[in-house]
């Protein structure tokens, strides 16, 4: 089987599209798939991650693909200008209503600026595609959204005759209910889904919000997952667990502007101290990533702020062993009939690590995937807003936890052996037994 990777998030920039780009290459590689890459020149101000790195990387026959001169010097000159380098995600909290008109006039400007780049991406893919690829038999193109380049040249691709079918993973909806032009995005949608031979999802609420429940067998919900392999890497500067008496979380990666909102742990806290021998010193609380003001604000609310301590952006290595050393690792997603929140890539490093995990699920509607995910493999807590007396429930877990760190100095993990259906490796076989699947059904 030769599969063609066309993607833009792939080694070695540090991004969490990139973590599962790479992977699902690296384990193909390594089941026998024959792996091509072409992918996008990372920006300059892009951080790198040389830890995924692997063996076979160097075997593969990989293009990198800058975007046009013309498109860097006045397209991504401009959007640096206008917003900076940051993700276009950040911002202003949603919970700012008079900002909404703001939000969308930003997010309609952020998809112009996004299709611009991948008609400029597509249009040098496919020079280069008709100059050094006609004539390849690929049986797949393998494309990944969030990214028009990405599927819009897998599809262009496939019309070319340079790859039989076409696999498209869907780490996000493309119709998001909170951005501009959703007319548009909608009819792209569409589009991608009916040029697809074989459709991945991230997790079920994504296919749930693409699909509206009409999945086919070209449908596969393929999670994220956690690499076992990555643990070596650790071994070289994990320092040794706390065993204080102080409990300490950890939280890693984005805030959304204040959409993941970590206020209920701060107020569930905030309760047990008014009421119980425990106190603001038994806790603390570690942030890591471009928002510690965000988080650091949620905390004051509560006149929990001196008990942060922002440690920035750190590298993807760095991230790791911050998280081995916490307690207990803070995820925060959302839930509602408009937008469900997805199973954030970070969750699954905290599996692989076998952490107690507290989940903070806003939104209006309760069952979230996460907190069945986390029930199922007993990794710690979910508290889901829409859920009565989910503040309670929250006091109780945190109590517990308290004690058995003043006890014990440390929080028992709880993990089953269900976590290990997260394994990536796990995680692609699914996958290629699916493309196994597609092949036999399209030459029957």
């Amino acid at each position: 089987m030769k599969v063609l990777f066309v993607v833009t998030a792939f080694y070695p920039e540090q991004a969490i599209g990139s973590i599962r780009v790479t992977k699902l290459a690296k384990y193909l590689q390594e089941q026998g798939v024959s792996i091509r890459v072409i992918s996008l020149a990372p920006p300059p101000w892009a951080a790198t991650d040389k830890t995924l790195h692997f063996e076979g990387l160097d075997k593969m026959r990989w293009d990198v693909i800058d975007q046009s001169q013309i498109f860097k010097k006045v397209f991504q000159k401009a959007r640096v200008a206008a917003i900076g380098t940051g993700s276009a995600h950040a911002g202003v909290s949603p919970r700012t209503p008079r900002v909404s008109l703001k939000k969308w006039l930003r997010s309609t400007a952020q998809l112009t600026y996004t299709l611009l780049k991948a008609v400029d991406w597509s249009l040098l893919v496919l020079k280069h595609a008709k100059k050094n690829l006609l004539g390849e038999d690929f049986d797949f193109i393998f494309c990944s959204y969030p990214s028009f380049a990405s599927p819009l040249t897998g599809m262009q691709l496939k019309k070319l005759g340079i790859g039989k079918y076409l696999i498209i993973d869907f780490r996000d909806p493309v119709a998001a209910s909170e951005t501009g032009g959703i007319r548009l995005t909608k009819w792209l949608q569409r589009r991608m889904l009916r040029a697809a031979d074989l459709r991945l999802y991230v997790s079920k609420g994504v296919q749930r919000k693409i699909t509206k429940n009409s999945g086919t067998q070209l449908d596969i919900v393929a999670s994220n997952g956690f690499d076992p392999q990555d643990l070596v890497l650790l071994k070289s500067m994990a320092a040794p667990e706390r065993f204080g008496k102080t409990l300490m979380f950890v939280y890693t990666g984005a805030m959304y502007g204040g959409k993941r909102d970590i206020r209920p742990l701060f107020k569930a806290l905030a309760n047990i101290f008014s009421d119980s021998r425990h106190e603001p010193e038994n806790v603390s609380f570690e942030y890591a990533g471009s928002e510690g003001d965000i988080f650091c604000s949620q905390a004051a609310e509560f006149g929990l702020q001196d008990r942060v301590l922002d440690c920035g952006r750190l590298s993807r290595l760095g991230a790791l062993a911050l998280q081995q050393q916490a307690d207990v690792c803070l995820l925060a997603t959302w839930n509602s009939a408009s937008e469900q929140g997805v199973l954030t890539g970070k969750v699954f490093e905290y599996f692989m690590l076998r952490k107690p995990i507290v989940a903070i699920v806003g939104g209006d509607m309760g069952g979230s995937e996460i907190s069945q995910v986390i029930r199922t493999i007993g990794a710690g807590h979910c508290f889901e807003q829409a859920v009565p007396n989910s503040i309670t429930d929250l006091e109780s877990w945190l109590s517990k936890a308290l004690d058995e760190k003043q006890a014990n100095g440390v929080v028992s993990s709880r993990y089953n052996d269900s976590v290990n259906t997260f394994n990536i490796q796990g995680v692609t076989s699914r996958i290629r037994g699916k493309m196994n699947e597609v092949l036999e059904l399209k030459t029957r």
